[in-house]
């Protein structure tokens, strides 16, 4: 598969421009399209992403590194890219269309049109898609048009757009989004091989159902649900901004992490690397060390006296009274689940003992008489199912507890015992690295004395200033967490009170049964996501670590591991964790082994189309990557790359893998509007001496 043509018609600075590309073959498989910043480069990838999604692509340029109106969205974003000269000679219509080649026979070609107001405002588009056989088209079909979408041809025959950022992106940018989080980076990329982003997004229509479901239904305190649910939702937001203080907070401790390693690095130099200056090394590194353990033991007291000494002040009686309703109502749940599930065997049995003529009747039965068994059926089936079992639950109490809640809260139960020796020990443990935190306080204190031109002193400065920041960083992270947890508690009641009433909403309704059953599907999607990562993770990881060896130059990295909350380990051969500076080339060298990981995972066999595809690496980095692009003979690459990255020498030495080239020129037309043409079979000339 391969894209045999781009056409560009009053697109950005593009009047109207072809591009052909051959199928890979012989071992050239890479497009090179060299121009300036500012020539319309990127205006390529951009083309791309709006002719195949249209409006959804705009959820996905930013994760592809690309910019977009956040302010306006699509309408704002199709405006800037309407041709400046056609606006000024009142043409009205923009067109981008792609050709996709599936084999040497057969193609699909998808042409977008935008059509705008003599002002510039965009007012409609039009979208076709047709099949080419042999050369010759078949008549198109209109996107959202006789039953037939584009979005589903693509997520068959091509890319899904939630997948695309992994084939086409921005090199230097995707390396930023790497450099911020690369935790967060591997999730959104499981997420999108995974397809949650659709689970997501059904779920989200699922809600949005239901909330148009219940503005039908009667009146019952409508202003009480509504109070409770502006309750809830303060307290998720409140919730939803601690947890982003806790993600600044703990970047903030790393970035003062690695300032730490840095004086402890600068103290030994400073020291000469004698004893002396060795132990006080020691004596710092293992006092932070029992300070961590420290922490722990207090994170420790305090879950012992927030979440099971709580418990010790309620008599046993009470919580076995609990625990007995609790299993009663779970064993309700299962009798009525059963019962459910066994309903529509009834009416099978009903039109079965209804359709049968044999042995025939005689005399036949009279209406009273049929009736008569009917009601005889019914009363035999529900005497299957009543009364419920004596350990059923009589009521229920709970619920506001969902099956899978009633569950670990009986599981919460039986994990609640504290016994005195346990609080001892804690209280033993922290007294005693509080000791030792002081006494190593102390060595440290009399080492220090041995600095002689004072250097050693201002760095020991240095290192007790960050060392306070950590803590307070530490004291103020604990802090938030206990808000969080009891915001979270806070929540738990509110949503439970709130679940409660709508509830008595929804049964005054028709609708009820339609709202309840979508709820449960949104319940599986959310239980299904979390453990839909495991599914891939290892082999993600594996095909990243294969990446990751041809990109890297350190040649010390076995493998990359990859958890199930998408953290990230890269391991030695010896199986010890290797932290790097993430320097511009480790990153991008980790975003293109993600990329490239999670396109090899997907088995989509698409082009991959990468605006600057080397930035500001080193030479090593940059032939790695190359030889990286070059590697896959049969895979489409089109490159788009400025003068000082894929230069007029690289593009010599990879000659061999080269199918096509184009150069970008430009010129000024007035008015500050722009023309860009492409030149086929050309690309930067060697500088002369």
């Amino acid at each position: 598969m391969w894209i045999s043509k781009i056409e560009l018609v009053c697109f950005k600075s593009y009047q109207r421009q072809e591009f052909e590309f051959p199928e890979p073959s012989e071992g050239r498989n890479v497009v090179l399209i060299g121009g300036m910043n500012g020539y319309g480069k990127t205006s390529i990838l951009e083309a791309l992403y709006l002719c195949l999604y249209g409006k959804d692509a705009m959820s996905h340029l930013a994760r592809a590194g690309l910019k977009t109106d956040d302010s306006r969205g699509y309408p704002s974003f199709l405006e800037k890219a309407f041709n400046g000269e056609a606006l000024r000679e009142g043409r009205d219509t923009m067109i981008v269309k792609v050709v996709i080649q599936k084999n040497k026979t057969r193609a699909v070609e998808i042409s977008r049109k935008w059509y705008f107001r003599s002002n510039g405002a965009w007012i409609d588009e039009e979208t076709t898609f047709r099949e080419i056989v042999r050369g010759i088209p078949e008549l198109p079909r209109s996107d959202g048009k006789g039953g037939f979408h584009l979005s589903n041809v693509l997520d068959d025959a091509f890319i899904p757009a939630h997948i695309a950022p992994f084939f086409f992106f921005d090199g230097e940018e995707v390396k930023k989004l790497a450099d911020q989080n690369r935790i967060e980076q591997v999730k959104v990329g499981l997420e999108g091989l995974l397809g949650v982003v659709l689970l997501r997004s059904l779920a989200e229509r699922m809600r949005n159902f239901e909330r148009s479901k219940r503005e039908g239904v009667a009146n019952v305190d409508e202003d009480r649900l509504a109070r409770l649910f502006q309750e809830l939702s303060e307290t998720e937001r409140v919730s939803s901004d601690i947890q982003l203080r806790l993600s600044e907070i703990k970047e903030r401790r790393i970035a003062l992490s690695g300032e730490f390693d840095s004086l402890m690095e600068r103290i030994t130099t400073a020291g000469g690397g004698g004893g002396d200056t060795a132990t006080y090394k020691d004596l710092i590194e293992e006092r932070e060390q029992v300070k961590n353990r420290l922490r722990d033991i207090q994170r420790r007291l305090e879950e012992i006296l927030t979440s099971r000494l709580p418990f010790h002040f309620v008599s046993r009686a009470v919580k076995d009274v609990f625990r007995e309703q609790l299993l009663g109502e779970t064993r309700l749940h299962q009798w009525d689940s059963e019962k459910r599930a066994l309903e529509p065997r009834q009416r099978e049995f009903e039109a079965a003992f209804a359709g049968q003529y044999d042995p025939p009747l005689d005399p036949p039965l009279t209406d009273q008489q049929l009736e008569a068994i009917r009601t005889r059926i019914n009363a035999a089936w529900a005497a299957l199912f009543y009364p419920p079992p004596e350990d059923c639950a009589k009521v229920v109490e709970h619920d506001y507890l969902s099956p899978e809640e009633r569950n670990r809260t009986l599981e919460a139960l039986e994990t609640v015992s504290l016994g005195q020796q346990e609080i001892q020990d804690v209280l033993r443990a922290q007294s005693e690295h509080q000791d030792r935190i002081e006494d190593l306080s102390r060595k440290i204190s009399r080492l220090e004395g041995i600095d002689r031109d004072g250097t050693l002193s201002g760095l020991t400065d240095e290192l007790k200033r960050v060392q306070s920041q950590l803590g307070e960083l530490e004291e103020e992270a604990r802090g938030e967490d206990r808000r969080l947890v009891a915001l979270e508690a806070q929540g738990s009641s509110q949503r439970a009170e709130y679940e409660r009433e709508r509830r008595k909403l929804d049964e005054s309704s028709p609708a009820r049964a339609v709202i309840e059953r979508s709820e449960r599907v949104r319940k599986v999607i959310d239980e299904v996501i979390p453990s839909l990562f495991p599914l891939k993770v290892k082999e993600l990881a594996a095909s990243m670590t294969q990446v990751y060896k041809q990109l890297a130059h350190k040649g010390q990295v076995a493998k990359i591991e990859i958890r199930d909350d998408g953290t990230t380990v890269i391991l030695s051969k010896s199986g010890k964790a290797l932290t790097f500076d993430r320097s511009a080339g480790e990153n991008q060298i980790f975003a293109t082994a993600l990329i490239a990981g999670l396109a090899k995972v997907s088995g989509v066999k698409a082009p991959l189309v990468v605006d600057t595809p080397l930035g500001r690496l080193d030479s090593r980095h940059r032939d790695n990557i190359l030889r990286f692009w070059t590697s896959d003979k049969n895979r489409q690459v089109i490159l788009l790359s400025q003068d000082e990255e894929i230069d007029a020498a690289l593009h010599t030495r990879i000659g061999g893998s080269i199918a096509k080239t184009y150069l970008l020129t430009h010129v000024d037309v007035g008015d500050g509007i722009g023309r860009t043409t492409a030149k086929a079979d050309q690309y930067f000339a060697e500088e002369k001496a």
